[in-house]
């Protein structure tokens, strides 16, 4: 896996652990076990590759991806086991969620070479939460062998489904949709406060671009999930119709198509991009573009590129901190 993967497959919360373990609170627990006791088991868990049926509430919960890891943690639960890949270590945010759930060590399996069945099996999981489970249509047959498994829902599920939407489906499965809704609305008021806080962001346009090997992608097209940004009040920009999914190459002719009245650009790939940050600002056609020559042009660090490209509920805070000075200071031009 190269450097700028690894990038973007990393990402980082320390906000948001404290709110989630807040909505697993006892009685809140005891109400979500409650209501799954009532007749919400049996539970038959559907996909696009079959259907499982979850017998009772589960206790021991496995993970497949860092997005199930993480909204694990958000419900207030520690896996019984999670990838991890090679030896990196744990990322920040889990650690830190890991503390604020008393401190246990999550046990993990070498995803180098992908789901490792035989590890899952190995820790008796009574559910697999598979909800961004990106080789789902490999692994589906076997994992279900293994224990019941709560998949993204529909053909394109894993890149349509919000974050949001898996942690809702993940609170049902698991029996505490009320910690999942807890957890979502604290998402949402954080968005509120900080929305509030900064009103400029109301109106203001913006464009969202990251420097890949083969070409600057215009990453804010219309139809893409720019959902971070449109709840701080930003807009999207007349030129953001001119591009989608199968069409988002910006030619170095046309760079002026980036301008907004912000402009953030992400550079993961450093010197193996097309361009490096260096040499794109220093281009005289760069320099050129209205919100690059106002200083209403910031960069996207490569840690932030991670999780707002893949939210989870613990990262959308996390990237909420880091990300909205940045934009406070391209819009007053500082």
């Amino acid at each position: 896996m190269s450097r700028a993967r690894r990038v973007l497959v990393a990402a980082a919360v320390v906000s948001l652990a404290a709110a989630a373990i807040a909505g697993c609170a006892p009685a809140e627990q005891e109400s979500a076990e409650a209501a799954g006791s009532d007749g919400g088991y049996p539970l038959t868990l559907t996909s696009p590759f079959g259907e499982t049926v979850l017998e009772e509430r589960p206790e021991r919960v496995a993970v497949v991806s860092s997005v199930d890891l993480d909204i694990a943690l958000a419900l207030g639960v520690v896996p019984v086991i999670s990838p991890q890949y090679g030896d990196s270590e744990v990322e920040p945010w889990a650690a830190d969620a890991l503390d604020a759930l008393g401190g246990a060590e999550l046990a993990t399996y070498d995803s180098t070479d992908g789901v490792d069945y035989e590890a899952i099996a190995a820790a008796d999981p009574d559910v697999i939460l598979a909800t961004s489970g990106w080789t789902l249509d490999e692994d589906y047959a076997h994992l279900s062998k293994i224990a019941p498994v709560v998949s993204y829902q529909g053909e394109d599920g894993l890149s349509s489904m919000t974050w949001a939407d898996r942690t809702e489906e993940a609170g049902a499965a698991l029996g505490v949709p009320d910690t999942a809704q807890s957890v979502i609305d604290g998402v949402a008021q954080q968005f509120d406060a900080a929305a509030a806080e900064h009103p400029e962001f109301a109106g203001t346009s913006f464009t969202y671009a990251v420097i890949h090997p083969e070409q600057v992608t215009y990453i804010s097209y219309e139809g893409s999930d720019v959902t971070f940004f449109t709840r701080l009040g930003l807009t999207l920009p007349e030129t953001a119709s001119q591009f989608s999914e199968s069409n988002a190459a910006v030619s170095r002719e046309n760079l002026d198509l980036l301008d907004a009245d912000v402009l953030l650009v992400g550079y993961p790939f450093g010197d193996e991009g097309l361009l490096s940050q260096s040499a794109l600002e220093g281009d005289a056609l760069f320099q050129q573009v209205p919100a690059v020559a106002g200083s209403h042009y910031a960069v996207i660090d490569d840690l932030v590129a991670s999780p707002l490209a893949y939210p989870t509920p613990l990262s959308e805070g996390w990237v909420l901190e880091r990300l909205v000075p940045v934009l406070a200071d391209a819009i007053t031009g500082s």
